[in-house]
């Protein structure tokens, strides 16, 4: 029987730590790209929102996990949560970066007041610290002006809604 539960919590463990690589390879790879001074400037700057992004989103669900160290089905929820709205956001992203590219100038204001709209509309955490959750949205250097605290899973289910 405590073979079984080993074998079981290892597996647990196991599916835990795999899930966790969508995230960290995401935070690992907007790392490099915002760090590489071989990449022209909006590249690093878009990288740099993914990875504060990422991270933000880490500090805000890591007190769920902390509440009950021993908790699997809660650590393992979170893990999911955090995999899930970080490829997501990627996709997000990528989708943002695809349409201002294909459009003209007025298009591209059509797609970033869509993308921005989706960002603010779908809080996903209901941050009241607005200065630090719109650090971007209000940042017209950035060409990736969204909140911080954005369900990116229904953001991206509601660009892909939109007419283009």
């Amino acid at each position: 029987m405590r073979k079984l539960l080993f074998v079981a919590a290892f597996l647990c463990m196991s599916l835990t730590i795999q899930a966790q690589d969508v995230f960290n390879e995401l935070l690992s790879s907007s790392l490099k790209v915002a760090e590489n001074t071989q990449n022209d400037i909006e590249t690093r700057k878009v990288a740099t929102f993914k990875y504060d992004e990422l991270c933000y989103m880490k500090q805000k669900l890591l007190p769920e996990v902390l509440k009950d160290t021993t908790n699997l089905v809660v650590f393992n929820k979170v893990i999911d949560l955090l995999n899930q709205q970080s490829y997501a956001m990627y996709q997000f992203i990528n989708l943002f970066v695809e349409k201002l590219a294909s459009g003209k100038k007025k298009k591209q204001e059509v797609v970033l007041a869509v993308f921005k709209n989706a960002s603010i509309n779908n809080p996903l955490f209901n941050d009241e610290d607005t200065e630090l959750v719109h650090a971007y949205y209000n940042n017209d250097n950035y060409l990736t002006q969204f909140s911080l605290d954005t369900d990116w899973i229904k953001a991206l289910e509601e660009v892909k809604k939109h007419e283009w």
